[in-house]
């Protein structure tokens, strides 16, 4: 049973430690290099936080990007409209030699086109709900959890010794 328990804490710890790296890493991309969407080896992330993908995409669900050399219709890319301050997540329904059409799985009506240098990169996965979780952990709040926790496991670790 211990040797379970110390599997697990050890998961754990190594999970806390990569959660509060990537948003450390974030919150730097963000904030001193003013990166409106913070990429980590060519991979980003983004929370869905509307209903404009359903039923492919939900509130909350967390979706890894990967940019791309080249996108084509029907996949389904994050980007930033011109003026707008939150990256979206819609699909490519119109592909000309340089700008992309874009629109949510469950609007009405075609987003503005938008050009390569607007997008972020093609959802490579989805983890449903995930999101919810991350938002929270990205929090000052949560971040402060994390690092609570953290010192926690390693305090009472160190007493069991």
């Amino acid at each position: 049973m211990r040797v379970i328990w110390n599997i697990v804490k050890n998961l754990m710890i190594v999970g806390l430690v990569l959660i509060l790296s990537f948003n450390i890493y974030s919150l730097y991309q963000r904030n001193v290099k003013h990166e409106r969407f913070p990429m980590a080896f060519g991979y980003g992330y983004a929370v869905i936080a509307s209903g404009s993908m359903e039923p492919a995409l939900s509130w909350g669900d967390l979706v890894i990007v990967q940019k791309q050399a080249h996108y084509h219709k029907d996949q389904v890319i994050t980007f930033i409209q011109e003026g707008d301050t939150r990256a979206t997540t819609h699909r490519i329904v119109e592909k000309t030699e340089n700008q992309f059409v874009t629109q949510g799985d469950a609007n009405n009506t075609e987003d503005p086109p938008i050009v390569s240098k607007q997008i972020f990169g093609k959802v490579v996965l989805t983890i449903p709900l995930v999101g919810y979780g991350i938002r929270f952990v990205g929090s000052p709040l949560g971040m402060l959890l994390v690092i609570g926790l953290f010192l926690a496991m390693i305090y009472f670790d160190s007493r069991k010794k």
